[in-house]
């Protein structure tokens, strides 16, 4: 018979701990937060950003002195190879904050299924600490219903599905259900009497990881600061020689091409630049969108996208017209092309290809009128970007070296977006300055007819990406994709109306 927190009859004897210590993980939007405040005690209503670093609590309760540690979460539905590099370091660091936790306590949130999938991300991501940490683990399980706020916890979790039952056996049955919106949704105590009866079950050792593990991930991460601080200042300092090189040229207009994967948020940068509100969906055709942006005319060409993975060859023939015709709608030419990208997930050798294949569409010099632009900026876990880039290693930093070390971060939360359009103007300006020529349709033409796809050699072949390069299971992939940007939609949505991220109103004018 599984036990739950809220109404196992499981006796305690083991003697009471003076402080405890636990770290909190899961996914991103699990309400990790909202769990730290409830076992505090407190209901804050307060709208909260997502966890994007290790952060530490400390509070007294029940005679206690509490630390509690929430870590930052990873998509839902990508497995630990698909998540950013730098998120495992940062989830490692949080070691460093709570040493020796007597508990971690896994967050998962009922209302969302529990899939095959879902099970997967939970215990890859999970075991970056090792295997071990499953006999240290105890599983909160949230929900939120007003008419059932004495819900049963058995019927809750059997609802939930096999795939859950596997993740609360593997955690020893150690599980508590609570309503997150109810302060009084879950018996504090009697989750630290099970936190004291994990202890005792170790003879009073909490848990304890590999220590060259654990260096050995520090100084990655001491390393990967290091590099991110050379290359903050290389760029600042090419920015301020083409500053004062460049001849002084104004241009009235801008014209702008946005290229990227499906549902990496290209209209959503569209939106940002020209401070309008277009209704987000899968972009078929090409958008022509205009306005104002830095005191200047801005043209802004959206794209179709691309699966993340997919060659040129797996794009259908409607995407790369599409694509290719983009340029032909600006009648001189484009003076950039933004390659947007989604920050805080790793980039890929195949993600490499597949997008080196589909820029290339628009002619292989592309990519000296290019610049990275990373979305969702708010939800990185990096300090830095260049942290990000500097973390992911050789394929993403050979893109933005092919860029020519043109890169930007749009950043949705930001309160006044004015100041990061005005820099990525700046940025489309100083490129355009330093270009002699436009990318116009005659080149995209004879890139296509005179180069040619097909290519007689090996070499070149390779590079072009034209050996098949095997993705994941494509439904797998685009059902990932769906289920977090719905994530993110549902929980950008929450802080525009004033929702906290536990679900409730926010009252805090």
């Amino acid at each position: 018979m599984m036990e739950t927190g809220e109404d196992s009859d499981r006796h305690y004897n083991c003697p009471a701990l003076p402080e405890i210590k636990a770290i909190i993980i899961g996914s991103k939007a699990e309400y990790k937060r909202s769990a730290a405040d409830t076992i505090f005690g407190h209901n804050d209503c307060k709208v909260r950003k997502e966890i994007v670093k290790s952060e530490m609590k400390q509070r007294t309760n029940q005679n206690r002195s509490v630390t509690l540690v929430m870590t930052p979460g990873w998509w839902r539905s990508v497995t630990l190879a698909e998540s950013a590099k730098y998120l495992k370091m940062e989830i490692m660091h949080s070691l460093r904050l709570c040493s020796s936790p007597h508990a971690f306590l896994l967050v998962i949130n009922l209302h969302k299924p529990f899939t095959v999938m879902h099970l997967k991300s939970v215990v890859e991501h999970m075991e970056i600490f090792g295997e071990q940490i499953w006999n240290h683990t105890i599983v909160l399980l949230m929900y939120d219903n007003t008419d059932q706020r004495h819900a049963d916890s058995k019927q809750l979790i059997e609802r939930a599905g096999k795939e859950l039952d596997i993740v609360i056996k593997k955690c020893g049955n150690r599980v508590h259900v609570f309503n997150y919106t109810d302060s009084k949704g879950i018996n504090v105590e009697k989750l630290f009497r099970e936190i004291e009866n994990l202890v005792a079950q170790h003879e009073g050792q909490s848990f304890k990881i590999d220590s060259k593990l654990f260096e050995d991930m520090e100084e990655k991460r001491r390393n990967v600061k290091k590099q991110a601080e050379e290359r903050s200042i290389q760029i600042k300092t090419k920015m301020q020689n083409l500053k004062e090189h460049l001849t002084e040229k104004f241009f009235p207009e801008l014209r702008i091409v946005l290229m990227g994967g499906n549902i990496v948020g290209k209209t959503s940068v569209v939106n940002t630049i020209l401070k309008i509100k277009q209704e987000k969906s899968v972009t078929r055709k090409c958008v022509m969108s205009e306005g104002e942006a830095d005191k200047r005319k801005a043209i802004l060409i959206d794209t179709p996208g691309w699966w993340p993975y997919a060659s040129v060859k797996e794009t259908s023939e409607s995407v790369k017209q599409e694509i290719m015709s983009s340029v032909t709608m600006c009648s001189q030419g484009p003076h950039a092309v933004l390659l947007v990208l989604q920050s805080g997930v790793a980039f890929t050798e195949a993600q490499r290809r597949s997008v080196k294949e589909h820029m290339e569409l628009l002619g292989r010099n592309v990519w000296k009128y290019c610049i990275v632009v990373f979305t969702r900026g708010d939800w990185t876990v990096t300090p830095t970007i260049e942290e990000h880039i500097e973390s992911e290693e050789e394929n993403l930093q050979w893109l933005i070296n092919k860029c020519g070390n043109r890169y930007h971060v749009i950043n949705y939360m930001e309160q006044d977006d004015r100041e990061q359009v005005r820099e990525l103007m700046e940025k489309v300006e100083m490129m355009a300055r330093g270009n002699t020529d436009l990318l116009t349709p005659l080149d995209v033409v004879m890139e296509e007819t005179d180069s040619g796809w097909g290519s007689k050699s090996d070499q070149d072949k390779l590079e072009r990406g034209s050996f098949h390069l095997d993705p994941p299971y494509m439904h797998d992939y685009i059902t990932k994709w769906l289920e977090n940007t719905e994530i993110v939609t549902n929980y950008r949505s929450d802080l525009s109306e004033g929702i906290s991220e536990d679900g409730t109103k926010n009252h805090d004018h």
